[in-house]
């Protein structure tokens, strides 16, 4: 297994004159490139950090936020980073005490980050200007870390439970980087265009993209119109976005009116997106649409759509299949591989497959195979379909019974958008979407709806509730938390 360093520093000594990052007006050599991450390593060796110490970043998204952490992917240290005013006064407090860093790089200004720094002198602190400085003696040549060093501490998002802190290795993280590079139908030296956070899920794409001799372009500022601007002036052969932000280009007035047709691929993760997105994406883009499933324990690499599936009314909407070199298992509560079609959790295990946390104590991993928490299907061919995560569905003996499949039966009776919320082991309520609360009869109506559509279901139907509109994630998909406090 070749530790991500390595990848690295190979990455950027095979194209010394290319460029390798675009920001705004900016540009920044391969040769440019390494000087700065070696220069950056020899600033943390000199500020007196050690190989395995926490280097945490809250500063602005560009590109060197990821030569920061590229730096510590040779050097040894845990990178880590949060974005500057995510969050404030006890939870980043909180934050800080759990991530415990050894040095934080940061511009002074925000004054819970500067209390908190101020009750841990030791923890030492540096800014962009000695960074920036570092790219003028970064020459040593050097080995990177080996494979087994822990050289990435990132976070889950804490939308499903409390947050974690994942360790991901320079093996992992490798590994995860070449089979991103092997596995997806790149263009030729790919421009890859990103307004994601290149210390988040999507900065696991700038080292493949390096390691084809592309450019990653990153925009100036967030927002829809900041990437239209950075698509104008770069015109990128790749995109790569969370849904919001794509469905938010895809609201955008003036993305009708640019020139996408240097765009070889469009690639998203996170969440699916309904048939109406899909089409107004091809409308825009054309048919070049390539989703990722991954997790913050799995980078990017459980499975993938690839532009094809995405006009197959059956996996457009799907998973896809698993990357090669990852096994996966669907399993029921206690453990049993369950057959094609049967709902379970899905089990995740190979060479991209985090095997310890930082915090809370403890591992879903279990000989190898790490519990993900997704309820997924698999097809008979292999594809798996997501459905809802694990602490959302009722265990009624050794199955799973699934809030999506009876907010299904129950959209297709009664023509309403609905969510279903456990309440018990084997008791649901049923909120149904634009139903007004005072209009009995048609209360009425939909309650009487409802409770035919789910006669045959192993479930009891507590409550129907009316709702003006069923409360949704960033990701656009149903907030279950939300909703159960309001079905309360």
């Amino acid at each position: 297994m070749t530790a991500i360093g390595g990848l690295v520093l190979d990455a950027l000594r095979a194209r010394p004159g290319h460029v390798a990052f675009l920001h705004g007006s900016a540009g920044l050599t391969y040769r440019e490139a390494e000087r700065l991450v070696l220069g950056v390593a020899d600033t943390l060796a000199g500020a007196g950090l050690r190989p395995g110490d926490t280097v945490l970043q809250i500063r602005p998204n560009d590109p060197l936020q990821w030569l920061v952490n590229a730096a510590c992917y040779v050097a040894g240290h845990r990178s880590a980073a949060l974005s500057p005013g995510a969050l404030r006064g006890a939870a980043l407090a909180e934050r800080l005490d759990l991530v415990a860093p050894d040095a934080v790089l940061t511009e002074p200004g925000d004054p819970d980050l500067d209390a908190w720094l101020r009750a841990h002198p030791e923890v030492r602190v540096l800014t962009d200007r000695d960074l920036t400085a570092a790219g003028e003696s970064g020459t040593a040549v050097r080995a990177a870390a080996p494979a087994s060093a822990v050289v990435r501490l990132a976070f889950t998002s804490g939308t499903t439970g409390p947050v974690k802190g994942v360790e991901l290795s320079g093996g992992v993280l490798g590994a995860a980087a070449t089979a991103l590079r092997d596995t997806l139908p790149w263009p030729e030296r790919p421009r890859v265009l990103c307004p994601e956070s290149v210390s988040g899920g999507f900065g696991n794409m700038v080292l493949p993209t390096l390691m084809l001799g592309g450019t990653f372009v990153v925009p100036e500022r967030p927002g829809p119109d900041a990437l239209l601007e950075a698509a104008a002036r770069h015109r990128p052969t790749v995109l790569m976005a969370m849904p919001p932000a794509l469905r938010a280009l895809l609201a955008h007035p003036g993305a009708a009116g640019h020139d996408w047709s240097s765009l070889a691929l469009v690639v998203y993760s996170g969440a699916s997106f309904t048939d109406e997105e899909i089409d107004r994406a091809h409308a825009l883009f054309g048919e070049v649409l390539c989703g990722v499933f991954g997790q913050v324990e799995v980078p990017k690499t459980i499975a993938w759509t690839r532009p094809a599936d995405h006009l197959d009314p059956r996996l457009r909407s799907s998973l896809g299949v698993p990357f090669p070199g990852t096994e996966v298992r669907v399993c029921g509560p206690g453990g049993r591989d369950l057959p094609a079609g049967q709902a379970g959790e899905l089990w995740v295990r190979g060479p991209t497959t985090a095997h310890a946390y930082a915090f809370p104590a403890g591992t879903s991993v279990e000989d190898g195979w790490l519990r993900t928490g997704d309820v997924c299907r698999c097809d008979a061919d292999g594809c798996l379909h997501y459905v809802n995560r694990v602490q959302d569905v009722l265990r009624i003996g050794d199955a799973y019974v699934c809030p999506s499949d009876l907010e299904a039966a129950v959209s297709r009776h009664t023509g309403h958008p609905v969510a279903v919320v456990p309440t018990g082991p084997a008791s649901v309520a049923v909120l149904v979407e634009g139903v007004a609360p005072l209009d009995t009869l048609s209360r009425e109506t939909v309650e009487k709806a409802v409770r035919d559509a789910l006669r045959d279901a192993p479930v009891t139907i507590d409550a129907v509730v009316p709702a003006e509109r069923l409360l949704r994630d960033v990701m656009g998909r149903l907030d279950r938390a939300r909703l159960a406090e309001v079905a309360g």
